[in-house]
This record gives C-alpha cells, sequence and structure tokens, in this order.
C-alpha cells in the first residue's frame, strides 16, 4: 500500500512549524527552499553530511528530520527508516519527536506491520500538546483505518487502549462494524454501528457511512456463530493460553468450520476481572453461542459464576481448570481437565471396591495441592464408610522422612494398644507399657490397611514409596497423577511394584487419535504439541462444541450435558455434573506402568513402558 499521498502534508507540516523559524544553518535553509521546489532529491545531497557530522547538534537534529522526510517523500525508503529509527533512539526528547514517530508509523504500515504502526499514530494523538501533530498523525490513522488493512479483533484492542479522541475512535468503531459484517458477524456489525451513531460531534461523513453500514444489514439475522476463547496471550502464563488457541484452531479447520464458525479470541491475561469483562463484552456484542476457556482456575471460576447465572444455554468448556467446584457452578458449565477431587475419589473408590479397604492412613505433602487432595479423599473415603485412622504431613524435596516414618508408627502403635486394651476389657483404654511401646516402635512393623501419598511430583513420590518399607511401615500403596513419571521407578526401585495411581486419562494417551492430532498439530504449526498436552485439551474441548452444534439443538449446554461420551484426542470425555470423570487406574508391574480396566483379577493389562 503506498502512502504518497500523506508525505506532502507532512513536508508542509515541517516548513510552516514555527520550531523552524529560528536562526538555522545556512543548509536548512537552502534544504527549506529546495523542498518547496520539489528538490527533494538535492536535498538529500545536501543534509546526508550535515546529519551525519552534527547529529547531535541542533543543526543535524533539524537535518535528520527533513532528510527522513524527504526521503520518504522521494520513495528512498531505505533513508527514511535509518533516520527515523536513529533520531527517535537518541532523541528521547525533542521538538520535532512526534514528527519523526509520525513518520516511521507510516514505514511500519507501509511495511505491512499496519498495527503497531497505527498504535504510534494513536498515542500521538493520546499525547501530543502539539495542535498540528495531533492533527496530521489523526489524519494518517484514519486514513489507514478507511483502508481495512486489519481484522475486528486488532481494531477492538486498539480502542481499548486508546480512547481519547472522538473521531479516531469513532472510525475504529465503524471499522469494528465493516469487518465483523464482512466476517458475516451480523450481531456484532449492528453493536459497532450503532455505537458509531450515537457518537456525538463527528463528522456527518462517519455517521453517514455507519447509517449505510446498517442500513445492509436488514434482513440479516445473527450470522455466524461465535465461539469466544478464553486463554492469557500476554504475561507469565502465555504460553499456556497460546497452546490452547492452538488447539483450538486446529480443531475448527479439522471440522471444517473455519468459515462457519468464527473464533473470536480474548486475552484473559491470567486475570480473573479482564475474564470477565471480555466475557461480557462479548456475549453483548456477538453471537456466542459457546466458551472455550478460561485456562486458569480462578478467571474460570468467575466466569463460572456470572455465566451460569446469567446465560445457562451457553456452554463455558475450561480445558485445563482443576479446582473443585467450577462445574458446579450452572448446568453449562464444564471441566475437562479431570479435578484434584476426582483423582482422589478414583483412587479412593477403586481401594474400597477391588480391596475391601476401610482403614487407610495418609501421608501427605504440605502446601495447598497436599491440603486439597488429602481433604477430597478423605471425603470420598468417608462417603464408603471408610475412615482415615492416621494422618501425617511431610515437607517434599528432602532426602530422609524417617521422622515423618516413625510418627506414623507411634500413631499406629497407640491404635492397637487401645484395640488390645478393648478386648481384653481394660478400664483404662489408653494405659500403655512403656517397655511394649519401646518394643513394637524399635522392632515391629507398623501395617496400614493402604497407605494414600498424594505427592507432586514422581520423583518425591519415588523417594518417599522406597523409604517405607525401610522405615517399617507396610499396607497397600495408593498415589495420584502426581505420581505418574518415569522419576517414580527410578527412586522408587521395587518398593514401587503393586502401587496404584489415579490418572488422567489424557496423560496415557499414546493411541492413534492422538497420533493423529500430533500429525495434524505439527503439518499446521510446524511444531510440535506441547508435552503438558494443553494444545490437545483445547482440542478436545472445541472438539465437544462442534459434536454438540452437529446435534442440531437449540441449547447447545444442554446437548453436551446430555450428549453420552465424547471422543477426543486424550481419549473419552464423560461429563458427570459437568465435570470430566475419566480417570485411569495405573499400577506398577515388574517396573513398568499398566494402565487397568477393572480390579486386578478381573482386568485385562496394556503395559505402557
Amino acid at each position: 500500500m503506498s502512502f504518497s499521498r500523506f508525505f506532502p502534508a507532512l513536508l508542509i507540516f515541517a516548513f510552516v512549524s514555527p520550531l523552524f523559524a529560528e536562526a538555522e544553518a545556512p543548509e536548512i535553509a537552502k534544504a527549506k527552499s529546495l523542498v518547496a521546489a520539489g528538490s527533494c532529491a538535492e536535498v538529500q545531497k545536501l543534509l546526508e553530511p550535515v546529519a551525519k557530522k552534527s547529529f547531535k547538534k541542533p543543526e543535524g537534529e533539524k537535518a535528520a528530520v527533513l532528510l527522513a522526510e524527504c526521503a520518504l517523500r522521494a520513495g528512498s525508503r531505505g533513508v527514511a527508516k535509518d533516520y527515523s529509527s536513529r533520531f527517535l533512539e537518541y532523541y528521547v526528547e525533542s521538538p520535532y519527536r512526534e514528527r519523526m514517530e509520525i513518520l516511521g508509523a507510516i514505514l511500519k504500515i507501509e511495511d505491512g506491520d499496519v498495527y503497531d504502526g497505527v498504535e504510534t499514530l494513536l498515542k500521538v494523538v493520546a499525547q501530543t500538546g502539539n495542535p498540528a501533530a495531533k492533527a496530521r498523525a489523526r489524519e494518517v490513522a484514519e486514513q489507514t483505518l478507511a483502508a481495512s488493512l486489519m481484522g475486528a479483533e486488532e481494531l477492538q484492542a486498539l480502542l481499548e487502549k486508546y480512547p481519547v479522541d472522538n473521531d479516531v475512535d469513532g472510525w475504529l468503531e465503524l471499522q469494528i462494524g465493516r469487518e465483523s459484517q464482512n466476517a458475516r458477524r451480523y450481531k456484532a456489525a449492528r453493536y459497532w454501528y450503532n455505537r458509531t451513531l450515537k457518537r456525538e460531534g463527528v463528522s456527518n461523513r462517519l455517521h453517514e457511512t455507519a447509517q449505510s453500514g446498517l442500513a445492509s444489514l436488514e434482513g440479516q439475522g445473527a450470522g455466524k456463530p461465535v465461539v469466544l476463547l478464553l486463554a492469557p496471550l500476554s504475561g507469565e502464563f502465555a504460553e499456556f493460553g497460546v497452546a490452547v488457541m492452538h488447539g483450538a484452531m486446529l480443531a475448527l479447520e479439522k471440522a471444517g468450520l473455519s468459515n462457519k464458525v468464527h473464533l473470536r479470541v480474548a486475552d484473559t491475561k491470567a486475570d480473573a476481572f479482564t475474564a470477565l469483562r471480555q466475557t461480557q463484552r462479548a456475549v453483548n456484542q456477538d453471537s456466542v453461542v459457546a466458551v472455550v476457556g478460561p485456562v486458569m482456575s480462578a478467571p474460570a471460576a468467575t466466569v463460572a459464576a456470572w455465566l451460569g447465572s446469567n446465560f445457562p444455554k451457553i456452554p463455558m468448556i475450561t480445558p485445563t481448570a482443576t479446582d473443585d467446584g467450577i462445574a458446579s457452578m450452572g448446568p453449562n458449565i464444564f471441566q475437562l481437565n479431570l479435578t484434584m477431587s476426582q483423582l482422589a475419589k478414583s483412587i479412593a473408590n477403586y481401594a474400597v471396591d477391588c480391596f475391601g479397604v476401610h482403614e487407610f492412613a495418609i501421608l501427605s505433602p504440605l502446601g495447598d495441592y497436599g491440603n486439597a487432595m488429602t481433604s477430597s479423599f478423605s471425603q470420598a473415603v468417608e462417603a464408603r464408610g471408610g475412615k482415615i485412622v492416621a494422618l501425617q504431613n511431610y515437607m517434599e524435596g528432602r532426602t530422609d522422612y524417617k521422622t515423618e516414618f516413625d510418627l506414623l508408627r507411634s500413631v499406629r502403635y497407640k491404635q492397637l494398644a487401645r484395640r488390645q486394651n478393648i478386648a481384653r476389657g481394660a478400664s483404662d483404654l489408653d494405659e500403655f507399657s512403656a517397655k511394649a511401646r519401646k518394643s513394637f516402635l524399635q522392632d515391629s512393623v507398623a501395617k496400614f490397611e493402604a497407605i494414600f501419598v498424594p505427592s507432586t511430583n514422581p520423583a518425591d513420590a519415588g523417594l518417599m514409596a522406597g523409604q517405607i518399607a525401610f522405615n517399617k511401615v507396610s499396607g497397600l500403596l495408593l498415589g495420584a497423577s502426581g505420581w505418574y513419571g518415569r522419576d517414580l521407578l527410578i527412586n522408587g526401585k521395587n518398593q514401587v511394584n503393586g502401587a496404584y495411581l489415579s490418572v488422567p486419562a489424557s496423560e496415557l494417551s499414546d493411541g492413534a487419535d492422538y497420533t493423529s492430532f500430533v500429525d495434524a498439530y505439527k503439518e499446521k504449526w510446524g511444531e510440535e504439541p506441547d508435552e503438558g498436552k494443553i494444545a490437545a485439551l483445547g482440542y478436545d474441548a472445541v472438539n465437544v462444541v462442534v459434536a454438540a452444534l452437529g446435534k442440531g439443538e437449540a441449547n447447545l449446554a444442554k446437548a453436551i450435558r446430555e450428549g453420552g461420551s465424547f471422543k477426543g484426542a486424550l481419549g473419552e470425555i464423560k461429563f458427570e455434573g459437568g465435570a470430566n470423570v475419566n480417570a485411569k487406574i495405573v499400577t506398577v508391574e515388574k517396573n513398568r506402568f499398566v494402565t487397568l480396566d477393572g480390579c486386578p483379577e478381573k482386568q485385562e493389562k496394556q503395559g505402557k513402558k
């Protein structure tokens, strides 16, 4: 795109500016006369020596500005770019800086970096106190916007960042309406055209154009359905957000819906308030039929509470949030990733159903994860009529847990001694022989039916498991997804054989469906998907929406809720109360992970190295 029509205005601005009216070097005066005569080529020859030798002096400062503007007018973009970049880097404060910023913005736009170029222009409009600079920046910005070089999301991002000029903001709103209409998002187009029409004090041309756009939508419905993707695309968790976005975009493409369903991507910055604001804005502006995200648990809970109360027919599927209770915030709220509660419940139920365990000990790591897993496991055990007979906290990351095991053995001795006192009819059930206690703690093994250790990572789980027998404690070892990894086998060695753990099905997926996803992802994005399978979770979340859309049900939340199970790249997805319950039980057998399909004597085993 050529912006040569802007350059004469910029040059006139330069020469009539009172900033150049002071006493000036002969070269500057001559250059101004040459420019007025249209001899930009001669200006370059005249001013380049001045700009190079005296760059930090007033005459060099002025020469650089004139040289860059004249070079751009003459088509010498390399020269213009060189002097504008040098000037802006060197002169942090200069009476001519805004002119160079405008010139630099034009260069960016011509190079295809339209968003950054317009953003620079809007900064000038917002911040300058120079009426001439503000008018020029506004003029270039409006003409660029009118050229329809940006999409609706980019335009809206600019509107949010720089709502400072009535005219420019009106053009931004008008262009968002146009881009939405071009994308067949008619509800959004109407919204933005009406916003433009409500602005007072703007040009008649702007109002007339918006009115014409609104009239052209007569007879059109809401238009293309919109799936709102809420993900952190900036900040600390941007990597997660980009992975989910890439998975979501691939899902729509594979389903052949890229041109039929619009994916509106909103940056939540991993912030709950931002996520809610983005959701409210999108639902009010656009024909949102489903929400995928947010990615993080706190924003997901905030959006779920609002959406569940106000728009129960619009499903929200968070692909990654694991906090408990999010799915219970409405009949339209779904959690694809397994919650800690579900993992704890799965292993507790397995121990009760398959081994008849009723009494459990817990070795719980200090911290939020350990507390949450312990609480959920205890509730699941008690709901099945079981009992937690011992609970001992420990600090992960240490190499020796003898103290914790001694405390656990002491608790077990007191329980056994009380039972013996009950059996012999003792009046004081807590009367223990010091000699018997010492003998037990020195020589006896403290036996529990099962011991649940919700470690956060495989290495610590392996260390803990490897020390249990050495410290004279025994019982069926139970863990959760924090155990799953080769470090468990390395650190735990033979001591982890026969242990059982609950793992999300997504962590075990390596079948044909996941392989197909990986191949498609590499073809589209030119790289492997992330090892944490965040992209695959985003892919599966959108595919749940796609499957619901295929049912032809107006209430998509109901279609998902009553749809039974869904096939995903990461395995079967089955929602109960909005939460995915597809946890798998894994055991360790001969230092290999083995996925179980039922109780040990009833299932067929599939080994996994």
